[in-house]
């Protein structure tokens, strides 16, 4: 039995405790401090908080605790303990999102960065006729600085408007530099990345540039070599894909498939834009594209369908099957007089949808907001049927529809527990949006630029009361592109 009188404990080296007895040190027990208390980066409290899980949770006033990248804390208010509350209340910043509502961050699945320059060009003229006189000529020219800068203006108005993840579908001059420099633009920014290095192996006689085109297999070590040099970059992905379909041979496509399937890449295409796009694919491979695609085994799930315009019931069907995504891009559609695709009836079959805003020459935006209300608007009006499609459709696949199209639904596209923290806060107290009666309803009938109070990627905040946290100043990137502009139109009037 121990007799001995503990005359004092005291705490040294962080959490190891010396025992004295008498005045004499006995022993060192290693016991764990008492100070347990989570250490949160970031907390977002009294916000109504949209989950789009698949139970489609709403937090009426809940909190969001990040720590580092991941979610680890929601939660109603009212149902914090007090242990909880001061973790929350000591986190290093704490936002009180007081009348303001949480979404997931959007998601835009397509788009051509360099188009930024080209806002305007080309109007008024249908696609093969716009390609030709804007983004086919300026494309053969912009140097890799005007695609930094091209990709600045592109990903900070996408930020701006509540977009998280910003797909590019890069088909210009295939010069590696022009890579390059297009994602130090995007990276620059903070938003997180997906850079789709496509190619075209023939084409020319319908107006291709021939600087734009390559064999399939330089191509692929293009794409490995990217791969590789940004690796270790978690918030940037790599992928290919043919840029249409009747600028790639049978050949070319089934020599990337090999690749994609060989090296866990996923790939994207426009597929069905226009009619002239049929008419071209019967030409070259005297069937159907889709008929002919499922022939060699490209209809897969890490292939991403852009535009979709002419899909038939029989393509749907075939896209449900081998679960192909689908990324709608409303404006440039209607822009272009392209047509609207099929997206309720793809949704009834299970297709996955996401939205894309496309390259500004053929939108004049990246503007996620007007993408989705134009993505609701259009089909309502074509079904004359104002419930063919919701709201909450139409955020679905902003957001966790664009997530399973790009391969990362585990990690995004949701607000759940374990989860990337890419959030954005949405404040509808504005004239245009207020009052808010349905959150979701605001959101895609009733909002713009001005609603999105804090955009948050990989749990950083990136862009907050009208300004950005990249370090990149709007007005003198603007002055910058209109200089570049000049140069840049001095080389087609002198070609």
């Amino acid at each position: 039995m121990c007799d001995w009188i503990f005359s004092d404990i005291s705490m040294w080296e962080g959490s190891f405790f010396t025992v004295w007895a008498d005045g004499k040190s006995i022993f060192i027990y290693g016991i764990q401090e008492a100070d347990t208390m989570k250490r949160y980066n970031l907390i977002i409290k009294n916000a109504q908080i949209h989950t789009m899980d698949d139970k489609r949770k709403i937090f009426a006033k809940g909190v969001v605790g990040i720590e580092g990248e991941k979610i680890t804390l929601m939660k109603e208010m009212n149902e914090l303990t007090a242990e909880e509350l001061q973790e929350c209340e000591s986190a290093n910043t704490v936002i009180d999102a007081e009348g303001k509502v949480v979404f997931p961050g959007f998601i835009d699945t397509h788009i051509h960065i360099f188009q930024s320059f080209l806002k305007g060009l080309g109007a008024d003229h249908r696609l093969i006729e716009w390609l030709n006189l804007s983004a086919l000529p300026y494309g053969q020219y912009m140097t890799p600085h005007q695609h930094e800068l091209a990709a600045q203006l592109a990903c900070m108005e996408a930020i701006k408007s509540g977009c998280t993840t910003m797909s590019e579908f890069f088909y210009t001059n295939q010069d590696p530099e022009l890579a390059h420099s297009c994602i130090d633009g995007m990276v620059s920014t903070g938003i997180r990345s997906v850079f789709i290095r496509t190619f075209q192996d023939t084409g020319e006689e319908y107006g291709m540039p021939k600087c734009f085109l390559e064999p399939v297999g330089k191509a692929m070590k293009e794409v490995d070599a990217l791969k590789k040099a940004y690796k270790e970059n978690d918030m940037l992905s790599i992928w290919t894909g043919p840029d249409v379909t009747w600028s790639t041979t049978k050949d070319g496509y089934q020599e990337m498939l090999e690749y994609c399937l060989s090296e866990n890449v996923r790939y994207s295409m426009h597929i069905k834009e226009t009619e002239v796009d049929n008419e071209m694919c019967g030409r070259y491979y005297g069937k159907d594209i889709v008929d002919m695609l499922e022939e060699i085994g490209f209809l897969t799930d890490k292939f991403l369908a852009v535009h979709c315009v002419n899909l038939t019931p029989h393509d749907i069907e075939r896209f449900a099957k081998y679960g192909v995504s689908i990324s709608h891009n409303p404006a440039p559609n209607l822009y272009l007089g392209s047509g609207i695709p099929p997206i309720p009836e793809s949704l009834a079959a299970g297709v996955n949808v996401s939205i894309g805003t496309d390259g500004a020459a053929s939108n004049n935006s990246t503007d996620m907001l007007e993408s989705m209300k134009l993505a609701a608007l259009i089909q309502k009006g074509i079904h004359r049927d104002a419930a063919v499609i919701s709201a909450d459709d139409i955020i679905h696949m902003a957001t966790a529809g664009g997530a399973k199209a790009i391969g990362m639904a585990d990690k995004l596209g949701t607000l759940e527990t374990g989860k990337i923290a890419d959030i954005i806060i949405f404040d509808p107290n504005h004239l245009k949006s207020a009052p808010m009666h349905d959150a979701k309803a605001t959101v895609v009938y009733a909002s713009s630029e001005e609603n999105i109070d804090t955009t948050i990627v990989n749990g950083k905040i990136v862009y907050q009361g009208g300004k950005f946290n990249c370090g990149i100043n709007e007005r003198s990137l603007i002055d910058e592109i209109n200089s570049e502009l000049v140069v840049l139109k001095k080389q087609l009037e002198d070609r």
